[in-house]
């Protein structure tokens, strides 16, 4: 399954957070970052990030909130492709819902793994195809971006079991919505202890910039993903951003608290591209924004128009938006 490629950073903590754990947070001459210009304070480049920089330190806290170790990206697109630099290997199988956001499989095809593609939300499609190849990694989201639909976390958790699987879930459209605390639907449904690793996107419910993972493997995933080695780490604003987010969270009454808890997304598929087209600028023409998803997003023959219910759409928007759209099937 490729953990021998990493089975000796399980233990330990890799060269590298050896050299940055140093317990001298008060240097005299700093000249191990590349602020040029001295224009901030904090160390720009993720790999040159200490045990005491906010960066780390806000990764600690989101840790023990979670219950799993945490590495914080620059995007949820750059946690994903991370994710999948560390642990996908030459050859490797990994099995993918056909619906499975585009930066997994950016990450994916440098590695150059063995893609066994199931029909989306579908277990029995997933389980012989497992069967047929072999152990490897499951590649899935908790909720779907363009249907709002979710994966059935249960039968996948049990196939991940049944054939010694290694399993990813990408929350990130429902990490801050669903579960206590906006912890998300794996934590709702008591799964997260049988979760390889989690990744989430706090550009979501949160509103701020940032990719989040979360994995007992978080050290390794950092040497390892070449985003978080070769790019800048988050900024101070956006690190108090989502400490203010994350605080309000923990005291809001959630939605995703509640049993049967519908999804903020629907997904209307579209015949052609044409028809999303003319269903887009009829809505547009009453008032009416949804986001249009077209190729590259999604295959030329799966369009969909998406409508977002957030905390601000009343239930006569919700009801005009309705009528709309039944006149406009009549028109079109």
């Amino acid at each position: 399954m490729g953990r021998e490629r990493y089975g000796c950073y399980c233990g330990l903590f890799g060269v590298l957070h050896d050299l940055m754990s140093t317990p001298n947070k008060d240097y005299t001459i700093t000249m191990g970052d590349n602020d040029y210009l001295s224009l901030v304070h904090h160390k720009d480049s993720s790999v040159f990030l200490s045990e005491f920089d906010p960066h780390t330190a806000l990764e600690m806290d989101l840790a023990a909130w979670f219950s799993k170790d945490c590495y914080l990206a620059q995007s949820g697109y750059a946690a994903n492709v991370g994710v999948m630099h560390a642990v996908c290997t030459k050859g490797m199988h990994v099995y993918v819902d056909m619906f499975l956001h585009m930066s997994f499989y950016d990450g994916l095809a440098a590695r150059g793994a063995k893609l066994h593609p199931f029909k989306p939300n579908n277990a029995a499609d997933l389980e012989p195809k497992v069967k047929k190849y072999g152990a490897g990694l499951i590649i899935v989201e908790s909720v779907y971006s363009t249907s709002g639909s979710f994966a059935p976390l249960e039968d996948i958790v049990r196939i991940k079991k049944e054939h010694s699987c290694t399993l990813v879930v990408d929350e990130s459209h429902s990490f801050g919505l669903f579960g206590t605390q906006g912890l998300g639907l794996l934590h709702h449904k008591n799964l997260v202890a049988d979760v390889d690793y989690i990744t989430a996107s706090p550009a979501k419910a949160h509103a701020t910039r940032a990719g989040i993972v979360f994995t007992k493997h978080a050290v390794f995933i950092k040497e390892n993903s070449f985003p978080f080695i070769f790019s800048s780490g988050l900024v101070q604003n956006d690190i108090v951003r989502i400490r203010a987010m994350w605080d309000m969270n923990k005291v809001a009454k959630l939605v995703g608290g509640r049993k049967n808890t519908p999804c903020a997304i629907v997904g209307l598929a579209m015949k052609n591209e044409e028809k999303l087209s003319q269903l887009y600028r009829f809505l547009s023409d009453k008032g009416i924004l949804a986001a249009p998803f077209l190729a590259p997003a999604t295959s030329p023959d799966h369009p969909f128009l998406r409508f977002t219910v957030h905390c601000d759409v009343s239930m006569e928007d919700a009801k005009t938006v309705e009528e709309w759209y039944a006149t406009s099937k009549a028109r079109l």
